[in-house]
């Protein structure tokens, strides 16, 4: 029967394990969700597993369920991928359970008793203690190094893996307490397979990242194309307007000689309005963002879709231009599809950009008929071609981690908004 302060100890040592675990698949995989919730579910769990380890049952069957708490959480909560979540969170707790083993062992070596090695023992709580400190202070120094934008991530799993290795090697060469062959040779042969999973892991994350760089040099191809078909159209309509010139003048010329003021200014405005359309207006002060608004707006307009601009810029940040133009593009990209087919009402885009204080807040709104689709808490792309299309908010997210940002998207009253911040720094001219 385990005393009132091992159960205390089972249930933070549980819950440490818990989060940690949880932390890494969210990590890893580069995720977002609810994390308060994932909070409160973690805790109901680790207090479930303590408790059942009050009752005789094996360590095993304890972790295959404390694997199960981790995989549904991330996959509810945070959309994880199952096969590489259930890939993660096993050689996680194979590797914990590693170091467990040699540091309680390695205890029992030095004060030469074998009673380290008995679970319920209280020379192997301290271990696990040892263990779950040793886990808080990684996990403090990657959440550290990824704020000074460092990655330690890989040398810190490598670090582990090697010296999980180095010591169940060396407890298998002791001959102070007795340690089964079995159990020695079952822990020598987790301390390879650990290296080998992270190695296999880094080439998968590696080959999925040369996989997207196709994807993306394929979109930026068709974004390329588009924007020279645009930029013809333009040129196009140039040459027409000014072709036309002198013609347009002496109709004036005639209007304004028989006096007819009012056919002249109608003459006129309607001419205007030709200008306005092809005229290239400064939003942000750089030149291919401003060329990317203004043509995504010309496009809306020829559709009958109405813009919205609120556009506030500051000037001389270190944000560069092919970022914003990976965020604006795929956001107008996104509203522009979204609206292609629906009723008139909702045929609006909305574009604000706006500094407060060091944040650069970038919100584009677009009008839904219906709300959009979602699939484990991420948004369907309702285009045909899911291979080439759907990645927009992904390559926005990536552009926004470069200054630190997040990108939050929400539905509510038939509108659709996207709205990504960004931490900027000002240059001195």
């Amino acid at each position: 029967m385990m005393t009132w302060y091992q159960i205390l100890s089972y249930f933070f040592t549980n819950g440490l394990r818990i989060f940690l675990g949880l932390y890494l698949v969210i990590t890893l995989q580069q995720l977002d969700g609810n994390r308060k919730k994932a909070s409160v579910i973690s805790v109901c769990a680790a207090a479930f597993i303590t408790v059942l380890s009050c009752f005789p049952i094996q360590q095993f069957y304890l972790t295959g369920i404390e694997i199960i708490f981790v995989i549904l959480i991330a996959y509810y909560l945070y959309a994880a991928q199952l096969r590489v979540s259930l890939f993660l969170i096993f050689f996680y707790e194979a590797t914990v359970a590693l170091w467990e083993f040699i540091l309680s062992a390695g205890l029992g070596v030095i004060v030469q008793s074998d009673r380290f090695l008995d679970m319920r023992s209280n020379g192997y709580i301290a271990a696990v203690w040892i263990v779950r400190l040793f886990m808080l202070g990684i996990a403090f120094l990657t959440v550290k190094s990824h704020k000074r934008n460092e990655n330690l991530s890989p040398r810190i799993i490598a670090g582990i893996a090697i010296n999980g290795l180095l010591g169940a090697v060396l407890l298998s060469g002791q001959n102070t307490i007795p340690i089964s062959d079995d159990q020695l040779t079952t822990w020598i042969i987790f301390s390879m397979l650990i290296p080998v999973a992270i190695l296999f892991f880094n080439l998968n994350r590696q080959y999925e990242m040369e996989k997207k760089i196709i994807v993306l040099e394929k979109e930026k191809n068709a974004l390329l194309e588009h924007d020279y078909q645009t930029l013809k159209n333009v040129y196009a309509a140039n040459a027409k307007l000014f072709h036309d010139f002198q013609n347009h003048i002496d109709v004036v010329y005639h209007y304004l000689l028989k006096n007819h003021t009012a056919e002249a200014a109608h003459y006129i405005e309607n001419l205007r309005s030709q200008i306005q359309e092809i005229t290239q207006t400064s939003w942000v002060g750089d030149e291919a963002v401003d060329y990317l608004i203004n043509s995504k707006i010309a496009l809306a307009v020829s559709k009958n879709i109405q813009v919205g601009t609120n556009i506030e810029f500051p000037r001389r940040t270190n944000i560069q231009s092919v970022d914003l133009v990976v965020i604006l593009g795929n956001l107008l990209d996104n509203a522009l599809e979204a609206i292609r087919n629906v009723e008139d009402r909702f045929r609006f885009v909305n574009i604000t950009i706006r500094r407060i204080n060091d944040m650069l807040v970038i919100k584009v709104e677009n009008g839904c008929s219906a709300a959009p689709t979602e699939t484990g808490g991420s948004l369907q792309t309702s285009k045909a071609d899911k291979t080439l299309h759907g990645l927009g908010l992904q390559n926005v997210r990536t552009a926004a981690e470069h200054y630190d940002g997040t990108i939050e998207t929400e539905y509510s009253n038939h509108t659709f908004r996207a709205v990504v911040t960004l931490s900027f720094e000002a240059i001195k001219a």
